[in-house]
């Protein structure tokens, strides 16, 4: 069992300290009952309050180089950091499948080519046989003609040597031949009848009607209309052969396009970045082989906190140094993200910068200041001044004609042990420094 005794000495103790400290936390009066307190002069300065961000350096332009058809690379002529302009060969690759297509293709364009050779070497012929019918067809009928003119005088001479053998004038062997010799122009005359109606076949004007071509009056032009209806099968001869020409061509222009994209070219001047592949190995179409980075425009790419990014904007200024190097530069904010990313909830921004001498390399260390919306004139005070926190409000004492008084403004940031108000007070004022909570507001105080 506890001895009472020993409790109440505890309980003696415990109310002695609490004495004590109560004592220690009131304001220090003076003989003449004054509290005595310390100030600050609040003053207002400009201030440049920057955002320390890292990140890394990255480029403005990377070109991703992609197999454009697959193949087999037999050549490789750059390597990982190797530095290229524009319309450098950097690989070539092979593929047999398109060597293959590429013969073929050119001996389609050589029996294409054959083909329009003999379409046009055969309207030629037909231009000459239709020239040679019509020539003969001519003929025939002006040997028609003649016949029948012939036919016509032996039948007359035929009916006079009748009346001359009747009355006995010629004997009647002499009238028999001249009977036989009008029979055999009449024979003659059918012959070259049919012979003629044969050789018009295709060469009438009912001809044209039937092609659905008006004669033409004039002689001349409708032989002429006559001259292409007959040579209208081996002109569309000749049409099909051209398009068969055409087509192959085509197709070897096509197989050309695509053995031509074996060979890989710089789409830039810069730096070969990343290289996927080896000699040998093979590329499948669409694949990237290679990234060309341009070394002429670099940027610093560092993070910003949600709270921290809404201070700055597009044109601050910024400090930027790469450690690795030695070097600081001096520029602006060119891009801040729109939006957060969604795992670390910070926001990208970039800053470019100057690569004299290509010595900036991808993936550097960047330290970045950047300066805020929050630079400007600002009064700082010590935290230690601060009577306590009303939300973002700082509240103080501050004496005025020798009594104390309180104050609730606004702060604008936190740096340092201090904070930062750019409005409620005045310059010059006196804000009491390490307020006693034993002080209140009106009651009269000495400045020491």
């Amino acid at each position: 069992m506890k001895n009472k005794n020993t409790d109440g000495l505890a309980f003696a103790l415990a109310a002695i300290a609490a004495l004590l400290a109560l004592s220690a936390c009131s304001p220090k009066k003076q003989d003449d009952g004054l509290v005595e307190v310390k100030t600050i002069s609040a003053k207002k300065t400009e201030r440049s309050v920057r955002l320390d961000a890292y990140g890394s350096v990255t480029y403005k332009k990377k070109n991703d180089v992609t197999a454009l058809v697959d193949g087999t690379i037999y050549e490789l002529n750059v390597q990982e950091g190797s530095e290229v302009n524009e319309g450098d060969i950097l690989l070539r690759m092979k593929n047999i499948q398109h060597e293959i297509q590429k013969t073929e293709c050119l001996n389609q364009l050589n029996s294409a080519r054959a083909k329009l050779r003999a379409a046009k070497n055969n309207l030629t012929e037909q231009e000459r046989q239709v020239q040679g019918r019509m020539a003969s067809l001519e003929n025939s009928r002006a040997s028609l003609a003649q016949k029948k003119v012939e036919f016509a005088l032996a039948k007359k001479n035929l009916e006079k040597n009748r009346a001359l053998l009747e009355a006995g004038g010629i004997s009647s062997s002499a009238f028999e031949k001249m009977t036989l010799e009008a029979q055999a122009l009449e024979t003659e005359i059918g012959i070259l009848e049919k012979e003629a109606a044969a050789s018009e076949l295709g060469f009438r004007s009912e001809d044209l009607f039937l092609a659905g071509i008006e004669p033409s009056e004039d002689l001349e032009e409708r032989k002429k209309q006559l001259a292409d209806l007959n040579l209208q099968t081996a002109k569309i001869e000749i049409e099909l052969a051209e398009a068969a020409l055409q087509n192959a061509e085509q197709s070897l222009n096509s197989i050309n396009s695509i053995i031509e994209n074996l060979t890989v070219r710089s789409p830039a001047k810069g730096l070969v970045g990343v290289l996927n592949f080896e000699c040998g190995e093979r590329v499948a179409q669409n694949e990237k082989i290679l990234t060309v980075i341009d070394m002429e425009e670099p940027y610093a790419l560092v993070y910003a906190q949600e709270k921290d990014a809404q201070k700055i904007q597009v044109g601050s200024p910024a400090l930027v140094e790469i450690e690795s190097l030695g070097e600081k530069q001096k520029g602006q904010v060119s891009f801040i993200s729109p939006m957060a990313d969604l795992e670390t909830g910070n926001f990208s921004v970039k800053i470019p910068l100057q690569n004299v001498g290509k010595k900036i390399r991808l993936g550097m260390f960047a330290q970045c200041s950047i300066e805020t919306s929050l630079s400007g004139f600002f009064f700082a005070l010590p935290k230690s001044a601060v009577l306590f926190m009303n939300g973002n409000n700082a509240v103080f004492f501050c004496v005025q004609n020798g009594y104390v008084l309180k104050k609730e403004c606004p702060v604008e940031m936190e740096r340092d042990g201090k904070i930062f108000i750019s409005s409620g007070l005045e310059d010059g004022e006196k804000i009491v420094e390490n307020p006693s909570g034993g002080l209140k507001e009106g009651e009269r105080v000495k400045v020491i």
